[in-house]
Protein backbone atom coordinates (compact mmCIF):
# COMPACT_ATOMS: atom_id res chain seq x y z
CA UNK A 1 0.00 0.00 0.00
CA UNK A 2 3.00 2.52 0.93
CA UNK A 3 4.64 1.71 -2.58
CA UNK A 4 1.07 2.59 -4.25
CA UNK A 5 0.84 5.95 -2.06
CA UNK A 6 3.87 6.82 -2.87
CA UNK A 7 3.33 6.44 -6.52
CA UNK A 8 0.44 8.64 -6.65
CA UNK A 9 2.38 11.19 -5.10
CA UNK A 10 4.81 11.10 -7.23
CA UNK A 11 1.95 10.96 -10.09
CA UNK A 12 0.58 14.49 -8.78
CA UNK A 13 3.26 16.27 -8.22
CA UNK A 14 4.81 15.80 -12.19
CA UNK A 15 1.26 17.28 -13.37
CA UNK A 16 1.68 20.59 -14.82
CA UNK A 17 -1.31 22.53 -14.20
CA UNK A 18 -2.69 24.84 -16.46
CA UNK A 19 -0.74 28.03 -17.03
CA UNK A 20 -3.40 30.95 -17.89
CA UNK A 21 -1.36 33.12 -20.26
CA UNK A 22 -1.95 36.93 -19.29
CA UNK A 23 -4.91 38.74 -20.43
CA UNK A 24 -3.71 42.12 -19.98
CA UNK A 25 -5.76 45.82 -20.15
CA UNK A 26 -5.90 48.44 -22.53
CA UNK A 27 -5.53 48.51 -25.78
CA UNK A 28 -3.34 49.72 -28.90
CA UNK A 29 -4.48 49.43 -31.99
CA UNK A 30 -1.85 51.29 -33.48
CA UNK A 31 -0.26 47.52 -34.97
CA UNK A 32 -1.67 44.50 -35.84
CA UNK A 33 -4.67 43.38 -33.68
CA UNK A 34 -5.56 44.84 -30.50
CA UNK A 35 -2.13 44.52 -28.07
CA UNK A 36 -3.14 44.65 -24.10
CA UNK A 37 -0.64 45.44 -21.74
CA UNK A 38 0.18 43.64 -18.08
CA UNK A 39 3.16 45.24 -15.23
CA UNK A 40 6.36 44.71 -15.81
CA UNK A 41 9.38 44.44 -14.11
CA UNK A 42 10.39 47.23 -11.44
CA UNK A 43 13.66 46.99 -13.41
CA UNK A 44 12.73 49.78 -15.59
CA UNK A 45 11.19 51.59 -12.97
CA UNK A 46 14.81 51.72 -11.46
CA UNK A 47 16.67 52.11 -15.02
CA UNK A 48 14.29 55.46 -15.11
CA UNK A 49 14.94 56.54 -11.65
CA UNK A 50 18.57 56.09 -12.44
CA UNK A 51 18.48 58.21 -15.59
CA UNK A 52 16.56 60.92 -14.07
CA UNK A 53 18.92 61.22 -11.44
CA UNK A 54 21.67 61.55 -13.84
CA UNK A 55 19.87 64.46 -14.87
CA UNK A 56 19.58 65.67 -11.50
CA UNK A 57 23.62 65.18 -11.09
CA UNK A 58 23.99 66.88 -14.35
CA UNK A 59 26.15 63.88 -15.64
CA UNK A 60 25.74 64.08 -19.33
CA UNK A 61 27.42 60.89 -19.83
CA UNK A 62 25.63 59.49 -17.41
CA UNK A 63 22.44 60.65 -18.51
CA UNK A 64 23.28 59.37 -22.21
CA UNK A 65 25.11 55.30 -20.79
CA UNK A 66 21.01 54.71 -19.75
CA UNK A 67 19.71 55.06 -23.53
CA UNK A 68 19.92 53.18 -26.86
CA UNK A 69 22.39 54.50 -29.68
CA UNK A 70 19.29 55.99 -31.31
CA UNK A 71 16.92 57.52 -28.86
CA UNK A 72 14.56 59.59 -29.73
CA UNK A 73 13.19 62.38 -27.15
CA UNK A 74 9.88 63.94 -28.41
CA UNK A 75 9.83 67.17 -26.02
CA UNK A 76 6.80 69.00 -25.04
CA UNK A 77 7.17 71.67 -27.80
CA UNK A 78 7.17 69.41 -30.72
CA UNK A 79 10.86 69.39 -31.21
CA UNK A 80 12.31 65.72 -31.52
CA UNK A 81 15.90 65.19 -30.57
CA UNK A 82 17.30 62.06 -32.77
CA UNK A 83 20.18 59.91 -31.38
CA UNK A 84 23.13 60.78 -28.53
CA UNK A 85 24.94 63.32 -30.20
CA UNK A 86 22.05 65.66 -30.78
CA UNK A 87 20.72 64.47 -27.63
CA UNK A 88 24.28 65.72 -26.06
CA UNK A 89 23.78 69.07 -27.55
CA UNK A 90 20.48 69.48 -25.96
CA UNK A 91 21.64 68.57 -22.31
CA UNK A 92 24.04 70.93 -22.49
CA UNK A 93 21.32 73.65 -22.80
CA UNK A 94 18.94 72.12 -20.70
CA UNK A 95 21.34 71.66 -17.66
CA UNK A 96 22.04 75.85 -17.51
CA UNK A 97 19.11 76.31 -16.54
CA UNK A 98 19.75 74.44 -13.43
CA UNK A 99 17.09 71.56 -13.60
CA UNK A 100 15.94 69.35 -10.37
CA UNK A 101 13.43 66.65 -11.36
CA UNK A 102 11.42 65.20 -8.54
CA UNK A 103 9.96 61.60 -9.60
CA UNK A 104 6.47 61.64 -8.22
CA UNK A 105 5.42 57.84 -9.81
CA UNK A 106 6.04 55.59 -12.07
CA UNK A 107 4.38 52.49 -13.77
CA UNK A 108 6.57 49.53 -15.74
CA UNK A 109 4.13 47.86 -18.39
CA UNK A 110 5.38 45.66 -21.30
CA UNK A 111 2.88 44.40 -24.20
CA UNK A 112 1.23 41.20 -24.18
CA UNK A 113 1.24 40.59 -27.74
CA UNK A 114 4.58 42.59 -28.92
CA UNK A 115 6.51 42.58 -26.28
CA UNK A 116 7.74 46.05 -25.55
CA UNK A 117 8.30 47.36 -22.75
CA UNK A 118 7.51 51.08 -21.58
CA UNK A 119 7.47 53.03 -18.37
CA UNK A 120 4.65 56.01 -17.69
CA UNK A 121 5.52 58.43 -14.77
CA UNK A 122 5.34 62.01 -13.65
CA UNK A 123 7.22 64.29 -12.22
CA UNK A 124 7.98 67.67 -10.79
CA UNK A 125 10.42 69.48 -12.78
CA UNK A 126 12.27 73.08 -10.90
CA UNK A 127 14.08 75.39 -12.90
CA UNK A 128 15.40 79.07 -13.49
CA UNK A 129 15.19 81.20 -16.19
CA UNK A 130 15.35 84.74 -16.90
CA UNK A 131 12.19 85.06 -15.38
CA UNK A 132 13.54 83.31 -12.15
CA UNK A 133 12.20 79.81 -10.69
CA UNK A 134 9.79 77.89 -12.41
CA UNK A 135 8.01 74.64 -12.21
CA UNK A 136 6.29 72.85 -14.45
CA UNK A 137 4.34 69.31 -14.38
CA UNK A 138 6.62 66.33 -16.75
CA UNK A 139 4.93 63.07 -17.91
CA UNK A 140 6.98 61.18 -19.61
CA UNK A 141 5.65 58.01 -21.44
CA UNK A 142 9.71 55.80 -22.23
CA UNK A 143 10.09 52.92 -24.30
CA UNK A 144 12.99 50.80 -23.64
CA UNK A 145 14.98 48.14 -25.35
CA UNK A 146 17.45 45.86 -24.71
CA UNK A 147 17.23 47.34 -20.95
CA UNK A 148 17.81 51.49 -22.18
CA UNK A 149 15.94 54.04 -22.87
CA UNK A 150 15.11 53.96 -26.51
CA UNK A 151 12.52 56.26 -26.60
CA UNK A 152 11.12 59.46 -24.56
CA UNK A 153 7.74 61.47 -24.93
CA UNK A 154 7.55 64.21 -22.60
CA UNK A 155 4.33 66.39 -22.37
CA UNK A 156 3.93 69.21 -19.54
CA UNK A 157 1.74 71.23 -17.68
CA UNK A 158 2.58 74.99 -16.03
CA UNK A 159 2.04 74.42 -12.32
CA UNK A 160 -0.47 76.62 -10.93
CA UNK A 161 0.85 79.67 -9.15
CA UNK A 162 1.30 79.43 -5.30
CA UNK A 163 -0.23 82.79 -4.55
Amino acid sequence: MKKYIFLFAILLASCDAPVDEPKGSGFWAGGEGDEKFINASDDYTDTFKEWLEAHNEKDIDKVLSYETDDVILDLPDGTVVKGKDAHRQGLENYFSMDPNLNLFWAMPYVGVINGEAWIIAGSVENFTTEEGQQSRLLMVDAQFKEDKISRIIFYEKARPSQD
